[in-house]
């Protein structure tokens, strides 16, 4: 027997003499052709799962016989797939921890009072370890969910699901017709202290419903539900009902079944809650049915039924595809490749898998990292939008339990595994080097620092052409298409009491003249006061003096008339002094006005090393461009509705506004010049900018972006 094979530990199991506890049962299961033997420990409620290899040291297990004498027999039937006496010693290790066996003699009190007290301090080190779940069991709910269970049986059948399909499809339809009522402002109105006080009583009441359906379909099919308690659930008290007895179930489909319950109540009652608050008036009833379909649809695809994150939707993935244990699997699976070709520990022993899991493994284990990361950095944001210090303390925990406590792991089973003591220096080198070249790459590698934005093919202001007074229009003094010149005469409109009034003030005008020179022959108070009623006399009437010029409109810019209503539309219509009559177009544009959110305002203004551009619609064909103007302060208005989300841009803004041009953050606007070969695109069309800073390494553009998203969000 090779060195490796052999363990200098074994002389403290090989004597001992073990069995199955009696409230374990063995069941038989097959995954994708494979049998699996699956522990039910019926006293702690925990289900315990094991391929074939360690099965067949299990499965010996009698009192009887000793751990020597099974491993002897093993490892001379089995040759070289037989365990080695290490793999013993932690399969022992783990059936120990774990409460699933016992030795031949009198049970060890002290022993029991002492694994009993390991167990709830592993309960308490996992509450710490994981603060946003930590659980407080608090009942055994078997007998009263036996009571029940025929009162809700009919809803757990055929009758059941078809009144989910409707009823689900109604609310689908619902919402998508209200889609923007139901969206608009989604974050403030969740975290208004006001909505809060009803998060708190409709969540938990959700979620009761929620597991009681995992309890009740785990009773129909036999199992035993032994502890509801409270999950504290990212700080929120919530219901929780261990159903993993149903892990036992042999048939796959009632193992989904059970996995997927919460998620189809929480579904149903969403859409239910939807209905009724497309209908209900402002008020109470509208709020809660708001929260329940909010949190029921926000929780069912983001995070209770999505297979990324070890909620139902996992556990109804794994079911479906026969890979138990995918996320630990997936992990030793990876964590095997980087010993074995990487580090270069040949006699490492493979996890027993399958092809296609292999496959799943590969593309699971880097989705599932990076999308836990995605949704824990979103809700620490999330809540941070309004409880700063709470969410910075949710997004520091979750870098600790997705990075660096991993990253601890890894470099502690580099310097201490004895399955690397072969090659340790070799994994040192790779660990560490590995680390230092990261690093390095963040902190010094210079990588292009580019802005993005975007802008129109800008219509000089001199080009609209836009009533000066009110009035109606009397004729159109242009034709459309028209070549007209600087100051031609475009549009007449007329005001029939402007006239009028013109003439009264022009009298007034000659009335206050006649009194002034009354009043400096006679008293000089009266002509000083004579004198300021003829000045305010005289303004008045210059204002509607010019008012009636401006009755009359003009081109303040030669180039090409053309109005905004076919010109036989246009006589008769009232027009607000300000409104758009129409264009005169020059010959062709000559600069591109852009528009760059405030935080990368200062790059583009202090660090601008060059500029290109593309025209949507022909993005294949790139033009380089230059700086023209640049305006020195921050505006909310949008130089064009194309630059706005409802319009396909990039800048958010206000829902309210129908014009759709007020921003929701202010902004920079800058003026680049537009190339030759782009002088006949329309005005208006739509141009993707790119404003280059030079280079920059990573590090400093990571700090940038995280800082400003502080100011951002938190003002901080």
């Amino acid at each position: 027997m090779t060195e490796a094979f052999l363990s200098t530990l074994w002389y403290r199991v090989a004597e001992l003499r073990p069995r199955l506890r009696a409230h374990v049962t063995v069941y038989r299961h097959r995954y994708r052709g494979q049998p699996w033997y699956v522990l039910h420990d019926h006293g702690a409620g925990r289900v315990h799962r094991f391929t074939p290899a360690p099965y067949l040291l299990i499965g010996q297990f009698d009192g009887s016989r000793s751990v020597d004498e099974i491993w002897r027999s093993i490892a001379e039937t089995r040759d070289e797939d037989a365990p080695s006496q290490d793999d013993v010693i932690q399969l022992l290790s783990r059936l120990h921890q774990q409460d699933l066996i016992q030795y031949k003699g009198s049970p060890d009190v002290s022993e029991l009072l002492q694994r009993n007290d390991r167990q709830t301090r592993q309960v308490v080190k996992q509450n710490l370890l994981n603060p946003l779940s930590i659980r407080v069991p608090l009942w055994d709910p078997d007998a009263f969910l036996t009571r029940t269970l025929p009162f809700v049986q009919p809803l757990l059948g055929r009758f059941g699901l078809l009144l989910w399909i409707l009823v689900v499809a109604a609310g689908v339809l619902t919402a998508g017709l209200n889609w923007d009522r139901l969206t608009y402002n989604i974050a403030d109105r969740m975290l208004a202290t006001s909505n809060l006080f009803i998060t708190l009583s409709t969540y938990p009441l959700l979620k009761a419903a929620h597991e009681l359906m995992h309890g009740y379909l785990t009773k129909k099919w036999g199992g035993e539900v032994r502890e509801m308690g409270i999950m504290f659930l990212v700080f929120f008290p919530v219901p929780y009902v261990d159903a993993s007895a149903a892990a036992a179930f042999r048939n796959k489909w009632h193992r989904a079944a059970v996995s997927a319950g919460g998620i189809v109540v929480e579904v149903f009652v969403a859409a239910i809650a939807i209905m009724v608050w497309a209908d209900a008036e402002q008020g109470i009833v509208s709020a809660f049915a708001y929260n329940l379909a909010l949190i029921g649809g926000i929780s069912t695809l983001l995070v209770n039924g999505n297979p990324l994150l070890k909620f139902d939707g996992y556990y109804v993935l794994t079911d479906l595809l026969e890979i138990p244990n995918l996320t630990n699997r997936a992990n030793l699976y990876l964590g095997y490749l980087i010993q074995r070709y990487v580090f270069g520990a040949r006699r490492l022993r493979q996890t027993p898998s399958t092809p296609g899991e292999r496959v799943w493994f590969l593309i699971y284990a880097p989705a599932a990292f990076v999308y836990r990361i995605l949704i824990m950095i979103s809700i620490a944001l999330f809540v941070a939008s309004s409880y700063f210090v709470v969410g910075v303390l949710i997004a520091l925990w979750s870098i600790f339990n997705a990075v660096i406590k991993p990253l601890f792991k890894h470099v502690r089973h580099v310097m201490t595994s004895p399955k690397l003591r072969k090659v340790r220096r070799r994994a040192q080198w790779w660990t560490f080097g590995s680390m230092a070249v990261l690093a390095g790459l963040i902190l010094a590698l210079p990588l292009p620092l580019r802005t993005d934005a975007e802008g129109v093919i800008w219509l000089p202001d001199s080009a609209y052409v836009r009533a000066s007074t009110s009035g109606f229009v009397e004729r159109v003094e242009a034709k459309r298409a028209s070549s007209v010149a600087e100051g031609a005469p475009l549009v007449r409109l007329v005001e029939p009491t402007l006239s009028a009034r013109a003439r009264s003030l022009d009298a007034r005008v000659r009335e206050m003249r006649l009194r002034l020179l009354a009043a400096e022959a006679t008293d000089r108070v009266k002509t000083g006061i004579a004198r300021l009623q003829l000045q305010e006399v005289q303004a008045e009437r210059d204002r509607e003096v010019q008012r009636v010029m401006d009755l009359e409109v003009r081109a303040r810019s030669a180039g090409r008339f053309e109005p905004v209503l076919a010109p036989d539309d246009l006589p008769g219509r009232f027009v607000e002094e300000g409104q758009l009559i129409g264009y005169v177009l020059p010959d062709a544009a000559d600069r591109i006005r852009v528009v760059v959110p405030q935080e990368d305002a200062a790059l583009v203004r202090d660090r601008l090393t060059g500029v290109e551009l593309k025209v949507v619609g022909y993005l294949e064909q790139r033009y380089v461009s230059s700086m023209i103007r640049a305006v020195p302060s921050a505006v909310g208005t949008l130089p064009s509705p194309a630059l706005g989300q409802a319009c396909g841009g990039r800048i958010l803004v206000d829902p309210t506004d129908e014009a759709g041009t007020t921003a929701m953050e202010p902004f920079f606007v800058f003026d680049i010049a537009l190339p030759e070969a782009l002088r006949n695109i329309p005005f208006g069309t739509r141009v993707l900018v790119r404003f280059e800073h030079g280079n920059e390494p990573m590090g400093a553009q990571i700090a940038r972006r995280v800082r400003q998203l502080f100011l951002r969000r938190f003002g901080a």
